[in-house]
Order: C-alpha cells, then structure tokens, then sequence
C-alpha cells in the first residue's frame, strides 16, 4: 500500500490533536479500534514529525550542523497492550516522555542535583 505524501498540516488534525495532548499530559494513552488503526496513526505520529522536521530544515536553508527539533522528539510512542507492555499487535498508543532516570551528582560537592522546575529550552514550546 503506497503511503500518502500530503505535506499539509491539514491532513495530519488528529494527529496535532493527540500529540499536543500527549506533551501537555505526559502517558496518554489512544485507544484505536484496531491494531490496523494503531498500525497506521503511529505512522502518522512520525510521518507528520519528520514533516516538521523537513519545514525547519528549509526555514534554516540547510545550515551545515542544524539539526531540526520538534516539541514532540522528547515523546516515546509505541503500541502497548491494556496492561501497559509493549505489544507490537496492540490497539493502544502510549505517550511517555523521555525523563531523567538517575540521579545527577554536582562533580563539585558530590551532592545530588534536583532538575525539579528546570526546563530544557530547545524545542520546548514557547
């Protein structure tokens, strides 16, 4: 099955929906009616990212060394089962997000560092 190449954010309304969505509420899931469904709105998910990615890459006029973000890179998305496992034949998208798991030691003090409250700036929305 050929994969569609419309470019315009238009086409991809359910998919800003739910990912905006996912950003704001960190472990959204989606449930789909089928894994087809499931399937087919991941690929969406990256295909409108890698869509955005290509606009910044042309806003920037392909400067060597850019490389294009989005406010959604920091989102895992996978198709999981109702208990929450990774099941490639699931019917739900989960929205996780890449978070700091360990601990940071300050090199100085050898205390623990807390990120609470700090905020990454690059492809943070404003």
């Amino acid at each position: 099955m050929k994969h569609s190449t419309n470019r315009s954010a238009g086409a991809y309304a359910d998919v800003i929906t739910v990912l905006n969505l996912a950003v704001e509420k960190p472990g959204l899931r989606y449930r789909l009616k089928s894994y087809g469904q499931a399937v087919n709105f991941k690929q969406r998910c990256y295909r409108y990212m890698k869509i955005l990615r290509d606009q910044q890459e042309e806003i920037s006029g392909f400067v060597p060394g850019f490389v294009p973000e989005t406010i959604y890179d920091k989102l895992i998305i996978r198709q999981v089962n109702e208990t929450g496992d990774n099941d490639p034949k699931g019917r739900l998208i989960s929205f996780e997000t890449r978070d700091i798991s360990g601990d940071l030691i300050d090199p100085e003090t050898g205390e623990a560092i807390s990120v609470e409250g700090i905020t990454p700036t690059v492809g943070e929305p404003e």
